[in-house]
């Protein structure tokens, strides 16, 4: 028998058999690999939610949350709103606000002279009335700003110094005070606080006659968070492209 007529050997006839069986575990395994990493991208950070495919995650749109691993989105519960794309969480209705329902991106404003000095009100009866109608014994108020990438630590000192300025001009000018009556928490005039992403400030020395209602109907809108907004543009051109005004209370 000449070499081209032998049988070929064992080894050499199970090759294409052993090939075969490689690949398909190969593609097993892949398969595999491929589905635990669609697991991976399916658990969605806070404030997200799955897309409609559960291929990615989007933000969860105003006047909703999420935690972080949820799959859908949830509608901030009455008592509480947000006005933020991608919210972790709902803010309580302020002071002065209500709201009966769901999924919603602001509150109610209690009845002019009347007040509710609770947070997280459901109930328009929660709003009592006021003596002499103001609400402001004390012509006072306290008026706190959160916002989101502002980044106040990073910024140079005469950054800070002019942003502070401006949120004082815009604090004053939305009740109808001097710029000196407005302070901050060690009661420095024409000052406010910024600790980390939120503006805090006393108003003092309101005028006779203002109510807490007219106050909070000035600076819980959404004219107010755009006048924050452009003051921090002209300050800090475009590092406030990620600046967002949330909660105002």
């Amino acid at each position: 028998v000449s070499s081209f007529d032998r049988p070929p050997a064992p080894e050499v006839a199970m090759a294409p058999l052993v090939a075969r069986f490689v690949l398909l575990v190969c593609a097993a395994s892949l398969r595999s690999s491929l589905a635990s990493l669609h697991l991976v991208q399916s658990v969605c950070p806070a404030g997200s939610g799955q897309t409609s495919d559960a291929a990615g995650c989007r933000n969860c749109p105003a006047g909703s949350w999420s935690a972080e691993g949820s799959a859908e989105c949830s509608l901030c519960e009455p008592g509480t709103y947000s006005v933020w794309t991608g919210a972790g969480t709902c803010v309580a209705c302020p002071v002065g606000t209500w709201t009966d329902e769901p999924g919603t991106r602001a509150c109610k404003l209690c009845p002019a002279g009347k007040w509710t000095n609770t947070t997280r009100s459901t109930l328009e009866s929660t709003c009592e009335s006021c003596v002499g109608g103001s609400c402001l014994p004390y012509r006072s108020a306290r008026v706190t700003v959160d916002m989101q990438g502002l980044f106040y630590e990073e910024l140079q000192p005469t950054e800070q110094a002019a942003l502070r300025d401006a949120f004082v001009r815009d604090i004053a000018a939305a009740v109808g005070v001097q710029a000196s009556s407005v302070q901050d928490w060690l009661g420095v005039s024409s000052a406010v606080t910024i600790d980390g992403d939120s503006v805090s400030a006393f108003v003092l020395d309101l005028a006779a006659g203002t109510s807490a209602h007219d106050l909070a109907k000035s600076t819980y809108g959404e004219a107010f968070r755009q006048t924050l907004l452009s003051s921090a543009a002209a300050v800090l051109g475009s590092l406030h492209e990620t600046l967002s005004v949330g909660a105002i209370a």
